[in-house]
């Protein structure tokens, strides 16, 4: 069902609600919105214009005797006002207190840079920064080492043409020697460096086809330990600033929620396949409660933004925390740290 569509005092009374409700976390009252109001309305006239809000499902009253709190309609009609083109400003005083992120000096290291934009993301915003590694499929291979680490067990360390650094432990057989690992290293080296992992698994899987029974033992373990190496796994998320959800008033009434909030934090599975789906979107993704999220994040909202390796998107960043979060300035950081990962990595690859 279409949304009611809201004359000119609606909306700005309403815009007005959300301003003051994200700034002190109290439900606001009509006496409150007449002193903020540009308009200097009456409180009779605000009065009438929130319980219309609240009848078109904008607003709700938490007790009889308070004020009015946003719903979810209510921040989504306000989140969209904020993006249209004339609204959606690059405020000068949000974009400065964030990082002025760069490659460590003298190395191209692409992780470094996404925990630094992480670490400003959630220090800016004051709420949860998250950001998802390039997904292992998508990098293009540079160099791999094994190390026997245990009798049936190999530590692959694997770094990407894109400054990733990924280590994984590997099962081997047990009677396979370090300098038979070195080979295998310098096998792989030799002949897959610089070419995408999707590549490198399909011909590993056509070689191992028409050349089987050419193969001596050495090479077989070599591609058995690739093989593994190279399979999909799941993308690596980046969490900062978890914590700072018990900063926020509104997640202290309930300790429970608290609790499975952090827990979903920790795990980091549901967030992950949030990300996945926001790859996916061209531009800003918005998320405002349950109208997206799981049960347990109804109280939350995740502001997310591609960056990508020239025109290709590789991967995603986001704030994510409290529905009262103060959009205005979270939107503004999300964008400007995405353009700028976009562009520093993008530099960094000559793309």
């Amino acid at each position: 069902m279409n949304s009611p569509v809201l004359d000119e005092r609606s909306k700005s009374v309403l815009l007005a609600i959300i301003d003051k409700y994200i700034e002190s976390a109290e439900p606001v009252g009509s006496r409150t919105v007449a002193k903020i109001h540009p308009e200097h309305l009456s409180s009779a006239t605000i009065r009438n214009a929130m319980s219309d809000l609240e009848d078109n499902g904008f607003l709700s009253q938490p007790h009889t005797s308070a004020g009015r709190i946003p719903t979810d309609k209510g921040y989504r009609f306000y989140v969209d006002h904020l993006l249209r083109p004339q609204n959606f400003l690059m405020e000068a005083e949000n974009l400065s207190a964030t990082r002025n992120l760069e490659y460590p000096s003298g190395k191209s290291n692409l992780q470094s840079v996404l925990e630094s934009a992480c670490d400003s993301l959630s220090t800016v915003s004051q709420q949860t920064g998250l950001v998802m590694l390039p997904s292992f499929s998508t990098t293009c291979f540079k160099h791999i080492e094994f190390t026997k680490v245990a009798p049936q067990a190999a530590l692959a360390v694997f770094f990407s043409e894109q400054g990733i650094l990924q280590n994984k432990v590997l099962p081997i057989e047990s009677d396979m020697t370090q300098d038979q690992l070195t080979s295998i290293s310098n096998y792989l080296n030799d002949e897959f460096s610089g070419k995408p992992i999707k590549w490198i698994r399909k011909e590993l899987l056509n070689r191992l086809r028409l050349e089987k029974q050419h193969y001596n033992e050495l090479a077989r373990k070599a591609h058995d330990l690739s093989s593994a190496l190279f399979e999909d796994t799941n993308n690596e998320l980046l969490v900062q600033g978890a914590l700072n959800l018990l900063d926020q008033p509104e997640f202290n009434e309930d300790i429970g929620k608290i609790k499975t909030l952090l827990k979903t934090l920790e795990e980091k599975t549901k967030l992950v396949n949030l990300l996945d789906l926001c790859l996916d979107h061209e531009g800003m993704t918005i998320l405002i409660g349950e109208e997206s999220l799981q049960e347990e994040m109804g109280n939350c909202s995740l502001i997310a933004q591609n960056y990508q390796l020239g025109t290709e998107k590789v991967g995603t960043l986001a704030v994510f925390g409290s529905k009262r979060m103060d959009y205005k300035k979270i939107i503004s950081i999300v964008n400007h740290t995405a353009q700028r990962v976009s562009k520093l990595i993008s530099e960094n690859q000559g793309v």
